[in-house]
């Protein structure tokens, strides 16, 4: 299997201050499109994540005053790393053991190279299949599987049509 850095698509990390409001971080999320970041403190040392879903389950639902709730008090402080050079099932396994929907991504000095969501794996396992979706978008909406007739007499004969697929491709097309 490949590496983190060979399949997802490395993002330079954003982070922002543990001290700024839940306003002022929304803001910077939507300013840079993006559902996540990194949260820093004043030395600048990686001390948790922010996301979307801090903001839902944390700031709206609990009712708190985004313009004066700081990113420190609703934050998840529980931070998993991962290694760029890591398999990317590793990253999987590490999010589903752990319930969370981003790492950060280290390199071999341990340093913060980025941040990778659950979107980004699932992204990558896309990319893994370009090749077996296009076999299967070329069998099935080629007309591959329809089947050819022809008249005989007084009645029309269906024959059917086995595509020259692989294995794999058919077993997926029929499952389908």
């Amino acid at each position: 299997m490949a590496t983190i850095k060979e399949i997802v698509k490395i993002r330079p990390h954003l982070p922002i201050n543990q001290n700024r409001t839940i306003d002022d971080a929304v803001k910077f999320l939507c300013r840079h499109n993006i559902s996540a970041t990194l949260v820093s403190n004043d030395a600048g040392e990686i001390v948790g994540i922010f996301s979307e879903k801090d903001v839902v389950r944390k700031v709206l639902y609990r009712e708190l005053d985004p313009k004066t709730t700081k990113v420190a008090e609703v934050m998840s402080s529980k931070i998993i790393h991962v290694h760029e050079d890591e398999d990317v099932n590793v990253a999987k396994i590490l999010m589903i053991m752990n319930g969370v929907r981003h790492l950060v991504l280290v390199d071999d000095n341990h340093h913060v190279c980025g941040l990778i969501s659950i979107r980004d794996l699932i992204e990558s396992d896309l990319t893994e299949s370009k090749e077996l979706l296009k076999k299967v978008n070329d069998a099935y909406y080629e007309h591959e599987y329809l089947p050819t007739w022809r008249i005989s007499s007084n009645r029309v004969i269906i024959e059917p049509h086995e595509p020259n697929v692989d294995e794999k491709t058919s077993s997926i097309i029929k499952f389908l």
